[in-house]
Formats: structure tokens, C-alpha cells, sequence
């Protein structure tokens, strides 16, 4: 529940993919659509996108998260701070980046492609046969001339084309073979990577000297600096610990339900009841438990209740976009703001040790051979500890392969790459350098074996698709960046 109360926006935000308009949906629900003006919302090297496109764009996208969220409408605030007008411009000025490109690649669209394209389409035919007084009745209910809309039609098969060309790139087998063998090549290491700035808050550094520090006027300015960039640390917002339970389904129902259950949950057997009742599956197994959180971590009707409460009460029925819950405040935490002279010291103490630098060296240098003698005696257990004391990056047991050479989310040199290939399992290598500590110990080796045809034949297929979608995605950001493009915001 907690994940999906939390995330639940995010997560389709993130993994909707904006769709190409095309003339395929401009007569869905066409009566919701707006004519609009002559005005522009935009334009990408002079090629305009006008209101009247954005409009039907953002009316279909509002109906998109509309559905996923239940069917309730989305008001200005959620559209804003859902980006989907923004999003729903992005996906315009990429529809008129290809359409540019298109043009520029000498792509042409015959007169007959759009005739017959318009012909095909559903919504102009009478029992299954092309009908042009429906189809200017409906170009004219939607403020469109036949001229228009044929200019639609036709961008849109260009567009086509231009995917066409993308699709049509193919992966050569042997290419395949070499990079399925690369990457079934594999080393597993374990390692540490400790920046030298990442061990200041263990430089010693006393009392006396914080005291100093403080009196000193010509440090003031950086002691303010220091608080303003720590100051989510130090202001800490109000929190609320709380279970739940989720009842689903028809409305009246679903009242009755959580009703009944309301009548008979208290604090004490609140948890066992959300187990048994809830229809939130996560909270089945934890007792509808959300844990701490904060402002805008929940939905507005679950967060105003959920805040309103005294830790130790149970809410009456809430009703959300995802059904009706019962609260139960487990806890409360109110807001903290710690004043710079209340932490002064703490700050004064992070500033001394950043100026320490050649007690700093020393400690990086004694570290780095503390932590080099541990993995070469596989005691990953104390290098883990230490990581974890400063924030370092650990990786254990991680796969490093010959095609991608990366580890876990970190680029190898290649010279680093080679030697992990070459070493012998149990070698400890030090890729470090005088600012970083970077140790990686060799664990294991594996070397693939070749694919057979069946295997080899989905994977030139599946390689044939990526290599397409990641020319598509260059060619896009090389456009963006050479383009010009000019939105106007007080149009959206």
C-alpha cells in the first residue's frame, strides 16, 4: 500500500510512453475536443505546433491517466505536478523533429497513400464502405478542412516511413554471436570505491579546536553556507506513522463493508483485522502497515485525514481514487527545525575536517592498504563495515562481463576491464588513484557457451530491435540538441 500510494503516479509517469498523434485517434471522443486558436504553443525550426494539436494531445493523455486512476478527473494542480503537459509537449516536438527529418531525407508521401490511407479508416464509412459526406461532416464538427486534415494524414505516414527505415536495420548473426559470447564471459568481484573526501568525518578533531573556529569571525560565512546545504537534515518535516485498511469494489458496497469493519477494529486488534480484511495486498502481509511518512507521500484525501488525527485514533471510512480506507494513527512526529547556533559545532567540526589534508592523505593511503589486506584475506565483512561508516560504494559478488564492461552502474576503463579478465581468482587489484579508493578482488570466473540456432535466432531479433530503438533514441537527442525550439508556456 505504502509503495502504491507513493508511487503509483510516478510509475506511469515514468513508463507511459507518449504516442505519436495520428489520425487513428482524432475521432475518438472527437466531440471533447476544442477547435482552439491560430496561436502556437511552439515550433521546432520553424515548423509550428499549434494549439489546436496540443489540445487534442493533452485531451487524450488526461484521459490515459484518467482511466488508470479510476476514472476520476484530474484537476490543474495534479496535470502540473504530474508533468503531463509538459510531457505531452516533449512528445510534439519529437513528432515534428522526425517530420523535419523526414523532410530533409527526401521522404515523400504520394497524394494517393493519403487517399487511400483516409479510405481505410473506420470512422469515415458507411456499411463498410468509404462515405464522403460523413467524412466532411466529421472533418467539420472537428474544425478541420479536408486540406488539413489530409496534411495530417500525411505527416503521420511520413512518420511511418521514417520508423520503417528504423525497423529495417538488421543485425548481422556473426555480430550476435561475438556479443552474446562477450557477455557470457563474465567475472564475479567483490570491491570498494571510497572517495578521499568520504573519510573527513573521521579526522580527529577536538574540542579546543571547534571552539576556535567558532569565535573567529571569518568563519561565520561558512558556517551559514554549510547549514543552508544541510538544511533538509535539519528541517524536518511532520510525520505520521500509520496502518490501513483498503476495502475495493462498487461504492456502496464497499461502504458497507468497511462500515461493518469499522464497528469492530480497535487499536490493539487493528493490525490482525487488516491481515484478514484489507484488499491492499502488501498490507495483508505486514497488518496494512504504511510506516513513517511525510506531506505528499500519500493521496490528498487519505493525507488530510491522516494528518488531521491524534496518534492513537481510528479514522470513520475515507473514500480515495482507490476505494474506501480506515486509518489508524500509530504514531506522530511534529515538525523540527534546528537553529544554526543549536549545530553549530556539528557543522564547525565537518569544516575542520575538510581543511585537515595531510592528516586526510595519510588516512585515504592507511585505508586503502587496511582495506587491500582484508579483501586479499576475503574478510569482505570489515570492508563492508567500513563502506557503510562513510557512505562508500560497495559491490559484492558483482558481474562484470567482456561487452559491457561496467561494474554494477560504474564504467571500467578498459585497461581496468582487461587486467579483471587476466587477473587470477583471488587477486586483489587497486584501480585507486591519490582522491579515491577503488579495491577489486576476483571471486569467481565463468566462460559461456555458444547459443544454439533457435537461441541465436531470438537474439538477432531481439539485438535487431534494440540496435534500432537506440539509433531512433541518438538520432532524437542529436536533434534536440541542433534544433531550434521555441515553446510558448502561456499557451499550455
Amino acid at each position: 500500500m505504502k509503495n502504491a500510494y507513493a508511487n503509483k503516479i510516478s510509475y506511469f509517469i515514468l513508463t507511459f510512453i507518449f504516442l505519436i498523434i495520428t489520425a487513428s485517434f482524432l475521432f475518438s471522443n472527437f466531440d471533447n475536443f476544442s477547435v482552439g486558436s491560430a496561436q502556437q504553443v511552439g515550433s521546432v525550426d520553424g515548423t509550428p505546433i499549434t494549439t489546436k494539436e496540443y489540445n487534442v494531445a493533452l485531451t487524450r493523455q488526461v484521459e490515459f491517466f484518467n482511466q488508470m486512476m479510476g476514472g476520476n478527473g484530474l484537476s490543474q494542480k495534479q496535470l502540473e505536478e504530474m508533468g503531463i503537459k509538459q510531457s505531452v509537449l516533449n512528445g510534439l516536438i519529437q513528432q515534428k523533429l522526425i517530420l523535419n527529418t523526414a523532410e530533409q531525407m527526401g521522404i515523400i508521401v504520394s497524394l494517393e497513400e493519403v487517399k487511400n490511407e483516409i479510405k481505410s479508416m473506420a470512422y469515415f464509412k458507411t456499411n463498410e464502405q468509404f462515405d464522403v459526406n460523413r467524412y466532411r461532416n466529421m472533418l467539420q464538427g472537428n474544425g478541420y478542412t479536408p486540406t488539413q486534415f489530409e496534411e495530417l494524414v500525411g505527416n503521420d505516414l511520413k512518420q511511418k516511413k521514417v520508423d520503417e527505415l528504423f525497423n529495417n536495420l538488421i543485425v548481422s548473426e556473426g555480430f550476435v554471436r561475438d556479443v552474446a559470447n562477450f557477455k557470457s564471459n563474465q567475472v564475479t568481484v567483490q570491491g570498494v570505491k571510497i572517495g578521499r573526501q568520504a573519510l573527513a568525518p573521521l579526522v580527529s578533531v577536538s574540542e579546543q579546536e571547534i571552539t576556535q573556529y567558532i569565535a573567529k569571525p571569518e568563519n561565520k560565512k561558512a558556517l551559514e553556507t554549510a547549514y543552508a546545504e544541510n538544511i533538509a537534515k535539519y528541517n524536518k518535516p511532520e510525520e505520521v506513522r500509520a496502518r490501513h485498511i483498503l476495502i475495493k469494489g462498487e461504492e456502496a458496497k464497499a461502504l458497507e463493508r468497511i462500515k461493518a469493519i469499522r464497528a469492530k477494529v480497535t487499536p490493539k486488534n487493528f493490525g490482525d483485522i487488516a491481515k484478514k480484511e484489507t484488499e491492499d495486498e502488501s498490507g495483508k502481509a505486514n497488518g496494512g502497515d504504511l510506516g513513517w511518512f511525510g506531506a505528499g507521500r500519500m493521496v490528498p484525501e487519505f493525507e488530510k485525514v491522516a494528518f488531521g488525527m491524534k496518534k492513537g485514533e481510528i479514522s470513520e471510512p475515507v473514500k480515495s481514487s482507490f476505494g474506501y480506507h480506515l486509518i489508524y494513527v500509530e504514531d506522530k512526529k511534529a515538525a523540527e527545525t534546528k537553529t544554526l547556533e543549536s549545530v553549530q559545532g556539528e557543522l564547525a567540526r565537518l569544516e575542520l575536517q575538510k581543511t585537515k589534508a595531510q592528516d586526510l592523505d595519510k588516512l585515504l593511503k592507511s585505508t586503502a592498504q587496511d582495506l587491500e589486506t582484508r579483501l586479499a584475506q576475503n574478510d569482505f565483512a570489515s570492508v563492508e563495515a567500513l563502506a557503510k561508516k562513510v557512505s562508500g560504494q560497495l559491490f559484492s559478488n558483482a558481474e562484470v562481463n567482456q561487452f559491457d564492461q561496467k561494474l554494477e552502474s560504474a564504467d571500467l576503463a578498459p585497461q581496468e576491464a582487461d587486467q579483471i579478465f587476466k587477473a587470477a581468482t583471488g587477486s586483489v587489484l587497486n584501480f585507486g588513484n591519490p582522491g579515491t579508493i577503488f579495491l577489486v578482488r576476483v571471486v569467481g570466473k565463468k566462460v559461456g557457451e555458444d547459443k544454439t540456432p533457435e537461441k541465436l535466432k531470438a537474439e538477432v531479433g531481439a539485438q535487431t530491435q534494440a540496435f534500432s530503438r537506440k539509433v531512433r533514441e541518438e538520432l532524437i537527442k542529436t536533434l534536440n540538441t541542433t534544433a531550434e525550439i521555441v515553446t510558448n508556456q502561456g499557451l499550455m
